[in-house]
């Protein structure tokens, strides 16, 4: 293994401000687009929504514990605790409605 290969498969190094920008946009995409569920009167999409709410919460919830034990990395454990409330609340909204 090359040590640029080595050095992208270090956590710390997937947590620059960049990327952390870009997920934190993917994640609003997919919070707007579960929260557009919640406009239809359907059951199914309710439902499919609340499970890409589960999922979503539970890789940021594992993203979170892996910026807390990175060490240093204080605004992403921030950022990834708020999508795992954000992404929990959809969820129960969506099998709410």
């Amino acid at each position: 293994m090359t040590s640029m290969q080595r050095s992208a498969l270090r956590p710390e190094n997937t947590l620059s401000l960049g990327l952390l920008r870009r997920e934190a946009l993917q994640l609003a995409l997919v919070a707007m687009a579960t929260a557009v569920a919640l406009l239809f009167e359907s059951r199914v999409v309710s439902l499919i929504a609340a499970v890409v709410d589960i999922l979503a919460a539970a890789l940021a919830a594992v993203a979170g514990i892996v910026a807390w034990r990175v060490g240093g990395r204080t605004g992403a454990v921030l950022f990834y605790l708020a999508a795992v409330l954000g992404f929990a609340v959809l969820a129960l909204l969506n099998l709410r409605h």
